[in-house]
């Protein structure tokens, strides 16, 4: 008979607990990785030339090419002049096509190698990925963009 009373204070103890834990806060605090891993269905971005270099390239699947394209073009943004990235986005408008299709939440979650990490890639996929990108914004923008590019590229 003690046993079962321990046993039912001991339940009684751990289900007080656990009413405490706000599922409805993991929840939300879950919901922008959820989302950023939702596939990318829109068929103009699949065949972005980018992208499809970089999932035949690097092997990875168009979310993560898309996810981690806009994380970098996102780091390269901070690092220019708003007027700069103004520029880019004029010579070469599917830049910002592509920032603005991150998956939800993604841009928002620290670091490039954060962004990365929730994507499901190593951070060692950041190397691979940027020379792609910065060869592609090279290749639309005008050669006076070609040097601002590489210093935010570096950076």
């Amino acid at each position: 008979m003690r046993s079962v009373c321990l046993t039912s204070l001991l339940l009684f103890g751990t289900l007080q607990n656990a009413s405490a834990f706000d599922f409805a806060s993991a929840m939300q605090a879950a919901a922008p990785v959820t989302q950023a891993l939702t596939p990318i269905v829109d068929a103009k971005l699949v065949s972005n030339p980018l992208i499809s270099n970089l999932t035949t390239t690097l092997g990875v699947t168009p979310t993560q090419a898309v996810g981690g394209t806009a994380a970098i073009i996102n780091d390269a943004k901070a690092n220019m002049k708003p007027s700069d990235f103004t520029a880019l986005t004029k010579q070469v408008p599917q830049a910002k096509t592509l920032l603005a299709a991150a998956p939800a939440g993604l841009l928002s979650t620290g670091t490039v190698a954060s962004q990365f990490s929730v994507l499901g890639m190593d951070v060692g996929m950041i190397d691979k990925f940027s020379p792609l990108v910065l060869e592609y914004l090279q290749a639309g923008a005008k050669p006076s963009m070609d040097k601002i590019l590489a210093a935010a590229f570096a950076q």
